[in-house]
């Protein structure tokens, strides 16, 4: 299994990677367009918040355009699978990642539920939902990991 020890990947399975790497850090820069959450640049550059707030109440530009930024990650992260899976040669592997994705995606979405019951409980935010992304790269490389296991 070539996936399994990063020394054996092929070349499309390490600029796959490389990509998604690339990605997750997008995701975290990305991250810090949500206005209300806390921000250290706002700490930074205290006249920031206000520039940007207006009274709490951000223009609909900023706000459609923050939402666009925060969507660029994971249009980008669904055009990187959808490549490998169809450059990927071996069937066997494709059905893998295949899994592995479905895996990463209900845990996060489990994840996003239980947050919202958290949010609607305590009516405060929960950080949590700005990193969704992030959750999902992480789970669905562990749902990977799983899945190859299983089959040593």
């Amino acid at each position: 299994m070539s996936i399994l020890c990063a020394n054996r990947f092929t070349p499309l399975q390490r600029r796959s990677v490389q990509r998604f790497g690339g990605i997750m850090l997008l995701t975290v820069a990305t991250n810090f367009t949500n206005l209300n959450l806390p921000n250290f640049l706002f700490d930074i550059f205290p006249g920031l918040q206000q520039t940007l707030l207006h009274h709490q109440h951000p223009s609909p530009i900023l706000l459609v355009l923050f939402s666009v930024v925060a969507m660029i990650p994971v249009l980008l992260a669904m055009w990187v699978a959808g490549n490998y899976l169809t450059s990927e040669p071996d069937e066997f592997i494709r059905s893998l990642v295949i899994r592995a994705l479905l895996w990463g995606f209900a845990f996060t979405m489990a994840g996003v539920a239980v947050a919202g019951v958290f949010m609607n409980l305590y009516n405060r935010p929960f950080p949590l939902t700005i990193l969704s992304a992030d959750i999902f790269f992480i789970s669905s490389a562990l749902a990977l990991r799983i899945c190859l296991r299983s089959y040593r």
